[in-house]
């Protein structure tokens, strides 16, 4: 017959609950966190959904961004860091890890975004031009774009991305 023995340190379990607890109650937040500036969040959700009244395409970024699976994977590992973190009772390690998921994420939606949104810029948007304005059907001179890649011009938007460690 084969018998087994646990034991345990009681200041040692104390740390696990407070980490596994503080795991249970705080989420890793990527993409436009509570720092972005408004013109940010606005110009995400019209490009997110497109706006055909001023000839914007849909061109979405955190979901597909998100999705792919290296980005998964990344994110996934630091997630598993986290809980092995939270098992040895090791809170700095939990939120390290943490962080180092949200790291991953923004550095998934930046070369998610380098790499080119399709479809590509319409010539108007490059070079400038004139475009009637759809709401007051008036003649609007726009300059053109600094960038060929989509989404990217002042790069505010680009680097409003961001992460967030929030709890509940």
């Amino acid at each position: 017959m084969i018998g087994f023995k646990f034991s345990e340190d009681t200041e040692k379990l104390q740390d696990r609950l407070q980490c596994l607890r503080y795991l249970a109650t705080h989420t890793v937040e990527v993409g436009l966190t509570s720092s972005a500036s408004g013109r940010s969040r606005t110009l995400l959700a019209i490009h997110e959904h497109g706006s055909p009244a001023m000839h914007i395409p849909a061109r979405p970024v955190v979901k597909p961004a998100l999705a792919k699976p290296s980005v998964r994977a990344e994110m996934g590992q630091a997630m598993m860091n986290a809980c092995a973190a939270a098992l040895d009772g090791d809170l700095s390690g939990v939120t390290a890890a943490l962080e180092e998921s949200g790291r991953a994420g923004v550095d998934g939606i930046h070369a998610y975004i380098d790499k080119g949104i399709p479809p590509p810029n319409s010539p108007i948007t490059l070079k400038g031009g004139w475009i009637r304005n759809p709401v007051s059907g008036k003649p609007v001179k726009v300059k053109g774009k600094s960038g060929t890649t989509p989404l990217v011009d002042t790069g505010q938007l680009y680097n409003d991305f961001d992460w967030e460690i929030t709890g509940k």
